[in-house]
């Protein structure tokens, strides 16, 4: 490299004004294609998600997924709704129109 080269000496403002003189009709188009290869690539990366499995540790058993309850509560729930009238109507209206507050 020469030594002698002085950075003062590069003038950006022109070299600039001089490559938007050239290309600047251009820069319209170049977005274009720039906003259209982003929408290519986001839709393949969302086409290539959608298809992906889980790996087999990530994936659970039918077993684990089912909830147990405890029988003891139940039959105390029951016995509970047995004994007492209001609450026996309470569950009959929560059982005939659940969404109803």
């Amino acid at each position: 490299m020469n030594k002698d080269m002085n950075l003062k000496s590069i003038n950006l403002k022109d070299q600039a004004a001089k490559l938007f003189k050239q290309y600047g009709k251009h820069i319209g188009f170049a977005a274009v294609i720039v906003v259209l290869l982003t929408y290519v690539y986001v839709v393949l990366k969302i086409n290539s998600l959608s298809k992906a499995e889980p790996a087999s540790s990530q994936t659970t058993t039918s077993q684990t997924v089912i909830p147990h309850v405890n029988q003891q509560a139940i039959n105390r729930i029951q016995a509970l709704e047995n004994n007492s009238p209001q609450i026996h109507s309470i569950f009959e209206q929560a059982r005939n129109n659940p969404f109803q507050e």
